[in-house]
């Protein structure tokens, strides 16, 4: 699990409070006090006792008192420290596994049909908003390129990506160039490209188009002016969103809420923090202003890589309060996007 980790040195009386509040507030959503903890907490100590452990934890920063009265809840540094310290992931029910299985098996056929499927997925598994950020396009490695003749002067060109990621645009060239050329065209790039990433096919057709034009003959330099328009594709990423009422649910502050919900129609620089579990590969924890893209103290993000075979694509993840149950959503996602990677495999 890839996270940012809180090396605070704490003993095990403190350990076991802070954790104990921690969970009870995830589950209550209310402060909690010593009488509370002194109930479900079995270590022999007092309400008295107790109190003195949470002002401790509260000046070292770990609680905060809404109100005087009130009991603590946790901050920000209390579920960090709770996520690493506490192995904050439970184990997944084994039926949940079997939904995940079963959902991504089922799934319309395509990439984009299967990632969909995934953000919905996580929505309603973990009641908060699932989120799933497609593959930078120069990231993909060739499958299949194919042209297809349609008319004297344009040629509909079809590019497949190892992932399943289909691009497809109609390219305009200034000679009529028969089927059976095009083929050969293709024959030869998927001979020549296939298997190898977007951006490196591209790289090495900008350098054939730079070398001599005399040593082209017809069916090369057909082939590299055709590839190099074929390549000119958007590297814009798609951001799959699903339970957008989960947010709408925890949040109350309508000028909070607003500016969420433009970050997640804009998508970009969530997409941008959600790249950062892609290396290394693994799972990524942010908890409060951790990830710029969320602003504020209340938000946190679960995210996870899923891959081809050795080449990582994306991201997937959950977007919910702070307070949310780690031990339940961490196995999630991780799962989640371990059967994402298998189900493009066999796509």
């Amino acid at each position: 699990m890839r996270a940012r980790l809180e090396t605070h040195v704490m003993d095990d009386r403190l350990r076991a409070v802070l954790f104990a509040i921690v969970e009870n507030y995830i589950e209550t959503v209310e402060p909690v006090g010593s009488r509370t903890l002194s109930k479900i907490l079995d270590l022999g100590l007092s309400p008295a006792t107790i109190r003195n452990v949470m002002a401790d934890l509260t000046e070292q920063g770990f609680l905060e008192q809404p109100h005087t009265s009130a009991g603590r809840v946790p901050t920000n540094r209390a579920y960090r420290i709770y996520v690493e310290q506490s192995g904050g992931n439970g184990e997944l029910p084994e039926e949940v596994k079997q939904v995940v299985e079963r959902t991504l098996s089922e799934s319309a056929s395509g990439l984009m049909n299967l990632l969909s499927c995934t953000s919905r997925l996580l929505a309603e598994l973990t009641q908060l908003t699932g989120v799933v950020a497609s593959p930078q396009v120069s990231k993909t490695r060739l499958r299949l390129m194919e042209f297809l003749r349609i008319s004297e002067h344009r040629i509909y060109a079809v590019l497949i990506t190892q992932s399943n990621m289909v691009y497809h645009k109609i390219v305009e060239v200034s000679e009529d160039l028969p089927q059976e050329f095009l083929n050969s065209v293709s024959r030869y790039l998927n001979e020549q490209f296939a298997r190898m990433p977007l951006e490196e096919v591209r790289q090495q057709v900008q350098e054939r188009l730079l070398a001599e034009k005399e040593t082209y003959d017809q069916l090369l330099a057909h082939a590299v002016r055709l590839s190099k328009k074929a390549l000119d594709l958007s590297d814009e990423r798609e951001l799959y969103v699903e339970g957008i009422s989960s947010i709408v649910r925890e949040f109350s502050d309508v000028q909070r809420l607003r500016e969420l919900l433009e970050m997640l129609e804009h998508k970009s620089e969530l997409i941008e923090q959600m790249d950062a579990v892609l290396e290394p590969r693994g799972l990524h924890i942010d908890i409060g202003v951790e990830n710029p893209a969320l602003r504020w103290g209340d938000c946190a993000l679960v995210s996870a890589s899923y891959s081809y075979g050795d080449n990582v694509l994306g991201a997937i993840g959950v977007i919910g309060p702070t307070r949310m149950n780690y031990r339940r959503i961490i196995p999630i996602v991780d799962y989640t996007a371990r059967m994402l990677s298998q189900a493009i495999s066999l796509q």
